[in-house]
C-alpha cells in the first residue's frame, strides 16, 4: 500500500500538470490518475 504522504507528494505533481493544460483529455487523465494514488493509499476519491 502507498503512504498517504507519498501518495500526495505525486498528486502535486498531477495537479500542476492539470493546470498547466487546456486539453481536456490530458486532464481526465491526470485526475484518473491522481484518484489511482488515493485509492491506493486508502484516501477518498476526488
Amino acid at each position: 500500500m502507498l503512504s498517504v504522504e507519498d501518495a500526495n507528494k505525486i498528486i502535486a505533481f498531477l495537479s500542476a500538470a492539470y493546470l498547466a493544460t487546456e486539453d481536456a483529455e490530458a486532464r481526465e487523465e491526470f485526475h484518473r490518475l491522481a484518484n489511482e494514488l488515493r485509492k491506493s493509499s486508502g484516501q477518498l476519491l476526488e
